[in-house]
């Protein structure tokens, strides 16, 4: 290949990127992430139901509403490069405005780049870094920011967007003077900032949600943490999140903010991030005292750090996605008249409030909490404790067998309740052109539908989590499904799930509760809300009653 100025350039770029230049040897390290799944979900501020606005989420499979530290450790696949690293991170993602239509603006270049940080001044690893206690769990920023309030500054989270094209411009709120973010090499709008590292030893608490961490007055191991805040220093996390904007290039001018964060925030002071821990307990610890590799390219799968085995790279990590709990229109099909949720775009400078109504405001898809014992009026004659549920015996759709098994009690810590309900989901259908079907063709044989059943949410009555096979739901896709992983049965649900599992724990049969058009085929139904259609394939269903003793401590406390 001939040596063009463009090749000369390239090349001076990647040397530079290699050069052993002073510093570069320090005790970080970095990983990359695609995103798990983009939906509007938060386990911290939502536990158990829909959260207000977009995520973009990365990290370990176990997500979910109600996530914790036990579900992460049962990750089945991280997106991390370090594979015992199945934490949770998540971030709201960003629409570009245009004339009040909403696009999702894609993630570019490095996507969700981690940096773990653990040094002292000299660039030597702080030996006095404890790795994060089981439970733990952190925010950083304020969603309703609307304005520079002072807490992004240098002894802050140190928020700060920049433009990654010509002249590169960038400030602590959305940046604005460019028409474009192409860069020779790297280009994109991307997002830095950090979580606080110091903690007091209490536990998350969702009505303060920063009130258990501080930021570090300086890199001094322990004596860098404020007073009131010297239970623990954990190591720093940063986070940069890319953006590829090219596809706006030419429909913004340079005195214009176009982007928009999930949460209404047209001025970027509302950026967040939230973390929930998943390390397998030891190895952040282990390698704290001697990855030391800064950005040296050493390898992370070196003895140094986490060893050989640990790391996985390109489409092994890329492959893990999961199926959003809550399926909604954010934008990926065309735009939005508005943001998910309830939403509407308020500049400030003041904090955000939340919208007296709603509908005013642009909902497009409300939350509905359950935890607390709130339901929709659709479900709110079922009882939200299944403990006492009685053997079903029906009158109507009497044609179906059902059998009840009774179990051991089991001890749980978190009490029985009804699954989420989503108000937005397809509509109920009201004419006979919305059925379940009455048998499916599958590979096993013809399954038969069983009839439509309570589902709980501690535990699912069907299942642990949604299935997802790449199509939108339909009652007879989830048969084939399930079918195909070898489970006994099928059940969709709130229009746009599917379940498969052996068992039915802790249900009953409504018979009047599955009326919402599948999301796949509006000729199908899909169950309702709180509520599944299910099949077998001899149309019989078999339930157990799982006892649940009730914790109220729904999250352990995070201790050392």
């Amino acid at each position: 290949m001939p040596f063009t100025s463009l090749n000369i350039k390239a090349l001076a770029f990647l040397a530079a990127l290699t050069a052993p230049v002073h510093g570069q040897r320090a005790a970080y390290f970095t990983m990359g992430s695609e995103s798990l799944v983009t939906e509007s979900l938060d386990p911290l501020l939502s536990p158990g139901t829909k959260s207000s606005h977009v995520h973009s989420v990365f990290g370990g499979s176990g997500f979910g509403a109600s996530a914790d530290f036990a579900a992460m450790q049962a990750s089945k696949c991280t997106s991390l490069d370090v594979i015992d690293d199945k934490s949770a991170y998540w971030t709201p993602n960003v629409y570009f405005n245009k004339g009040g239509q909403f696009t999702p603006v894609p993630e570019g270049f490095a996507k969700h780049k981690l940096y773990y940080k653990f040094g002292k001044g000299d660039g030597s690893p702080d030996l006095e870094r404890s790795e994060f206690p089981e439970g733990f769990r952190m925010m950083a920023g304020d969603a309703n920011l609307r304005s520079d309030d002072g807490s992004h500054g240098s002894a802050g989270s140190q928020l700060n967007w920049q433009c990654h094209g010509p002249g590169g411009p960038r400030a602590t709120g959305f940046p604005k003077g460019f028409t474009s973010c192409n860069g020779n090499y790297v280009g994109g709008l991307a997002a830095t900032m950090r979580f606080p590292s110091c903690w007091n030893g209490q536990d998350f608490n969702k009505d303060a949600p920063l009130a258990h961490m501080s930021y570090p007055t300086n890199r001094d191991g322990m004596a860098g943490c404020p007073d009131g805040f010297k239970k623990a220093r954990f190591p720093e996390i940063m986070i940069e999140y890319w953006l590829d904007t090219k596809q706006f290039d030419g429909q913004y001018s340079a005195n214009e903010i176009p982007w928009v964060l999930s949460n209404g925030d047209p001025t970027g002071y509302g950026f967040h991030m939230d973390f929930l821990n998943g390390w397998k307990k030891g190895v952040l610890a282990k390698a704290m005292k001697t990855c030391n590799v800064g950005n040296t390219g050493l390898p992370l799968d070196s003895p140094q750090c986490f060893g050989a085995g640990s790391v996985q790279k390109g489409a092994a990590k890329d492959a893990c996605k999961i199926a959003p709990t809550f399926p909604e229109d954010i934008g990926m099909d065309g735009p939005l008249k508005q943001l998910p949720g309830c939403n509407p775009v308020q500049s400030g400078p003041g904090p955000a409030t939340k919208p007296a109504n709603c509908a005013a405001g642009g909902a497009v898809n409300k939350p509905t909490s359950v935890a607390g014992g709130s339901v929709s009026s659709q479900v709110a004659a079922t009882p939200t404790s299944l403990v006492d549920v009685e053997p079903v015996q029906t009158t109507a759709d009497a044609s179906t067998p059902v059998s009840t098994e009774a179990s051991e009690p089991e001890t749980s810590s978190d009490p029985v309740v009804l699954a989420p309900v989503d108000t937005d989901s397809p509509a109920p259908v009201g004419s006979p052109s919305g059925q379940s079907p009455p048998s499916v063709n599958s590979t096993s044989g013809v399954w038969k539908a069983a009839g439509c059943f309570l589902d709980a949410l501690n535990p699912r009555s069907l299942g642990k989590r949604p299935e997802w096979w790449g199509r939108k739901i339909t009652s007879s896709g989830c048969v084939e499904h399930c079918d195909s992983i070898g489970a006994k049965y099928a059940g969709t649900e709130n229009g746009g799930q599917c379940f498969c599992g052996n068992e039915l724990i802790n249900s009953a049969k409504h018979a009047d509760k599955c009326t919402m058009k599948c999301a796949g085929d509006d000729s199908e139904v899909c169950g309702g809300p709180g509520h599944l259609s299910i099949y077998s394939i001899d149309g019989t269903v078999s339930m157990r009653k799982r006892m649940t003793h009730h914790r109220h401590n729904r999250h352990p406390k995070a201790t050392l």
